[in-house]
């Protein structure tokens, strides 16, 4: 036994923009930049298939991550009641930036391009989504996985998308009436989380790479499978049903969650993969990738050479031509960018709601870091814009949305950047020390202080801030 003082060793904190997030960021910017070239070098065919082929590709790694994130997702069923908060303020962090832009697509577009409520309350829901997917890669490559602030976002993540999809439902339903495809994603949700509910981390699955990887595509095809047979004339010709969209994010958090896991007992593993190629190699160079194709993701903002806005039966297909907003003459592209740059401070200052709480847990700092983790937008807000577009809905605050989410995908890296900076959490690396939990967040005699007492069983740490 060393002695006391030598039980754990207390490394330095890792650098404030390590290697893996100047990598993430890099690749990011690869694919915003290639996403406005590649459609011009195409024809529509063969875009067309790029762009399937990119989605199907994306929503494998969105799964694959998420799994990780749903596996270490803890559930205190003795007090459900904490929960109620984190989704309250998840919700009102999503609904800030919501109302906010949709009030500014309703009245400051002038009086040409103003949209109609119906239209702007689902136009704007692109602001609301924080990309969870984007979010835990960058925070785990900037080396906070370990600290309060990744396990509450992580909470608030998964809440604030759980919030936009549930509330899409009754949006779609106002925009489009009543329609029964409506009511799938909404059973659809509320089963997967009775399911996570009964039996989390009970089912005894393999957590071997190649398993994970097996998985995440399984939960991708299925999605991609259901989006195909509703939308494709020849599976039905007769139009018996609208598309339908399930997305990958929620199924494949739940199957994290419900798979049985133990960080303190990893076995050995048995599969020749597994043994080639060490796990974390994998999931570093398929978050890279992601990266890369989150960016591929966007739209072309300055090329209508392809129009793939339309489809086999879109939900307001029936609806009449007063949903049609994309009517008027184009905005002059000045002030366009004035729209982006406010909507974009909306979308964001929006989201600085958690700032105002927590104050018994953790500096104002710790909070307002926080609220900038849940800033960056992704695939989730891509998705919603490509769902107003399959709606009908259309004009100048779709461009306006489009550009949003490419600048504030382009400040993803200053993001990371500033929660880094204003955190004030100091992180240690007990790797090698036999510990159990997160750092738990006390009030204790002084900021920044680090408390560690160890004896022969056991090593208790304890994070004042």
């Amino acid at each position: 036994m060393g002695a006391p003082d030598a039980a754990v060793e207390v490394k330095k904190p890792p650098p404030l923009c390590p290697a893996r997030l100047i990598l993430f960021c890099t690749n990011l910017f690869i694919g915003l930049i290639l996403s406005q070239f590649i459609p011009d070098m195409m024809d529509t065919p063969t875009y067309l298939t790029w762009k399937h082929v990119v989605k199907f590709i994306t929503t494998c790694c969105v799964s694959y991550i998420m799994f990780h994130v749903g596996l270490e997702f803890e559930l205190d069923k003795s007090n459900l009641k904490q929960y109620t908060t984190e989704y309250l303020v998840a919700a009102t962090a999503a609904g800030f930036p919501w109302v906010f832009c949709a009030i500014w697509f309703m009245f400051a577009l002038g009086p040409d391009h103003n949209m109609p409520w119906k239209s702007a309350l689902i136009a704007a829901r692109f602001a609301a989504p924080t990309s969870a997917g984007i979010l835990f890669t960058m925070l785990e490559a900037a080396g906070m996985k370990k600290t309060w602030l990744f396990q509450k976002a992580r909470i608030l993540a998964i809440f604030d998308d759980i919030d936009t999809l549930l509330l899409m439902v009754p949006l779609k339903a106002v925009y489009v009436g009543l329609k029964w495809e409506l009511s799938v994603d909404l059973i659809f949700v509320a089963f997967l989380l009775v399911v996570m509910y009964v039996f989390l981390h009970r089912l005894p699955l393999s957590l071997e790479w190649p398993a994970l990887m097996s998985y995440a595509i399984g939960i991708a095809t299925f999605c991609e499978m259901i989006h195909f047979l509703s939308s494709d004339p020849n599976v039905d010709p007769h139009d018996l049903a609208d598309t339908l969209h399930l997305e990958v994010l929620l199924p494949a958090f739940v199957l994290g969650a419900i798979t049985k896991h133990d960080e303190h007992h990893i076995p050995e593993p048995k599969m020749k993969l597994s043994q080639m190629v060490p796990a974390g190699n994998v999931k570093v160079c398929l978050s890279a990738v992601f990266m890369v194709l989150v960016g591929f993701s966007m739209p072309p903002l300055f090329t209508d050479k392809h129009d793939l806005t339309g489809g086999h039966r879109r939900l307001a297909g029936g609806t009449d031509d007063s949903h049609d907003t994309h009517k008027g003459p184009d905005m002059d592209m000045s002030m366009i960018a004035v729209h982006v740059l406010v909507c974009t401070f909306l979308m964001n200052i929006g989201k600085t709601f958690p700032a105002l709480c927590y104050r018994k847990e953790v500096s104002f700092r710790t909070r307002l870091a926080l609220s900038v983790a849940m800033m960056p937008r992704g695939e989730v807000c891509a998705g919603i814009i490509v769902n107003a577009l399959a709606l009908g809905i259309g004009g100048p605050a779709m461009t306006i949305a489009v550009f949003c989410l490419a600048l504030n995908m382009m400040m993803v890296s200053g993001f990371i950047f500033v929660v880094k900076s204003l955190n004030d959490e100091k992180v240690v690396d007990l790797s090698d020390a036999d510990t159990e939990g997160f750092p738990k967040i006390e009030d204790g005699p002084g900021e920044g202080a680090v408390k560690t007492d160890s004896n022969d069983d056991e090593t208790v740490e304890t994070l004042n801030v």
